[in-house]
């Protein structure tokens, strides 16, 4: 209520009777109602301190938020009258003792006047303290309730720890001292996981937003008629965007079928030989009898083909999925000549964020391209299904080779040559998934053979030399070895004669 009790009964108690009778226009019940326990706790109180060893009060107790402090020693009515009588003793019936003991009380009575103003001053000084402090039930000598009371706050701490501002949270979290506790797991203790494995569960992801999807597809599917203008007109078309390409664009391709020969070229393939490729193109659509030559000397002939009034295909449609693919990056000359021919119309897309950069000005002429956005939100499945993602494959791809081969040197990369180029003559150019096996059907030379044919090219002068050189292949797995029945040494590269070429199209 704002109210403090003076240290002195009488002051305490004409407080609160003032109070009692000033507030009730002005107060609440409630204010009422704690008034009148304040005067029935301090009248009893009082009681208890009216006998002789109640004179000093009692320090440190708080009532209802009013703190009663320990006053110095001071003398009231009571100890008035007890120094009357002993000086009423010591100076008997005199008149003179009875008038000195009355100045004596005279003086007492101002000497005790000026210490309750005084005291009075002292206790509105330390009000300001006992307002700050809140209720707690706890006096100056119960250590238990001291413990209960600090116990409380450090739950008050811990509340405002967890469920206190963002702003303060953040820095009481910052400076914590409790351990922080790190997990240590790690990837390389979960399971292998296999391709198939890994494909059976990716199969089993429902598709989301299906009817978003379908609104989109149809929207790319009213674009073709102005692909097929495009394309006539003499342009190229280049396609971008977010999600695979590849459904649609074999769609658009099923449609132009009809209208000349389409050849698709799957440029996300890592052992894509593109040679091959414009061999077939030569061979079996427009039917020409070639040599073996080089990439570029294909192109050329194909080119030259459609520049020729006698041709008896009239055009024809090459359709690129990823023509930013790692295997048709150092090829983009070679396509550009085949783009560049009005006869020869060209489909490609790109998936690379980088992908414009492997074009320099003559090419980006040649090609002629016209950009279209086709972004499908369809998961990158069968682009992806080639890669050796899996930590324990067993399989070596064409790209992990080229990367070994380029940290070793030029002897290195020889010794590596001569041994793809015998397995390229002597292995059975066939598409079964056994011939694809190491080991299967994968030509071996024998040691001492290939051991000759280095040393006759110069690439090692002792048998020392070549076993070290060996042992890096064999390091990272791209050469092994085996004994055969007659404990002939034969040596062999894991992989199928199309990887070696292009593998060995990488190292030129």
């Amino acid at each position: 209520m704002g109210l403090t009790l003076s240290t002195t009964r009488a002051g305490r108690r004409t407080l609160l009777k003032d109070s009692a009778h000033d507030t009730p226009t002005r107060a609440s019940t409630t204010e009422i109602t704690d008034i009148l326990k304040l005067g029935a706790a301090v009248d009893a109180e009082d009681k208890e301190n009216s006998s002789e060893e109640g004179v000093h009060a009692a320090a440190g107790q708080e009532v209802y938020g009013f703190q009663r402090r320990a006053t110095r020693k001071r003398g009231g009515s009571s100890l008035r009258g007890t120094g009357r009588s002993v000086r009423g003793r010591r100076g008997g019936t005199a008149r003179g003792g009875a008038a000195r003991g009355s100045q004596e009380r005279a003086s007492k009575d101002a000497k005790e006047e000026e210490d309750d103003d005084d005291e009075d001053d002292e206790d509105d000084e330390e009000q300001v303290d006992d307002n700050n402090r809140s209720f707690d039930g706890r006096d100056g000598g119960s250590s238990d309730e001291a413990g209960d009371a600090d116990s409380g706050y450090k739950e008050q701490l811990d509340d405002f720890t967890h469920s206190g501002p963002a702003y303060e949270r953040y820095f009481e979290n910052l400076h914590s001292t409790k351990s922080q506790k790190t997990s240590d797991n790690t990837l390389s203790k979960l399971p292998p996981q296999t391709q198939a494995e890994s494909r059976a569960i990716l199969s089993k992801v429902p598709t989301k937003h299906k009817s978003e999807l379908a609104l989109l597809e149809s929207l790319h599917r009213r674009q073709f008629r102005q692909w097929y203008f495009e394309l006539t007109s003499g342009f190229n078309i280049v396609f971008y965007g977010y999600g695979s390409k590849r459904r649609l664009m074999n769609i658009f391709a099923a449609e132009l079928g009809s209208d000349a020969p389409v050849a698709i070229i799957n440029g996300y393939f890592p052992a894509l030989n593109l040679k091959q490729s414009l061999e077939k193109i030569a061979f079996e659509i427009l039917d020409l009898s070639i040599a073996s030559g080089s990439v570029a000397d294909l192109a050329s002939l194909i080119s030259g083909y459609f520049n020729s009034s006698s041709c008896a295909v009239d055009k024809m449609y090459i359709v690129v999925h990823n023509i930013d693919g790692p295997c048709l990056r150092k090829h983009q000359t070679s396509l550009a000549v085949l783009a560049s021919n009005p006869r020869i119309h060209l489909l490609a897309s790109i998936d690379h964020i980088e992908a414009p950069l492997i074009w320099d000005t003559s090419s980006i002429t040649r090609f002629n391209w016209t950009w279209h956005d086709l972004t499908t939100f369809e998961p990158y499945t069968v682009e992806t299904s080639y890669e050796n993602f899996t930590t324990e494959a067993k399989e070596l791809g064409p790209r992990g080779v080229l990367h070994v081969l380029a940290s070793l040197t030029e002897n290195a990369k020889g010794i590596f040559r001569i041994l793809a180029e015998y397995q390229i003559a002597e292995s059975v150019m066939d598409d079964t998934p056994e011939s694809q096996k190491a080991g299967s059907t994968i030509p071996e030379m024998p040691y001492n053979s290939y051991f000759t044919a280095c040393r006759d090219q110069f690439l090692v002068t002792s048998e020392m030399t070549f076993r070290s050189q060996l042992t890096e292949f064999r390091d990272h797995k791209v050469i092994q070895s085996r004994h055969a029945p007659d404990g002939t040494e034969l040596v062999f590269i894991p992989l199928n004669a199309a990887t070696l070429g292009t593998i060995l199209e990488g190292m030129d």
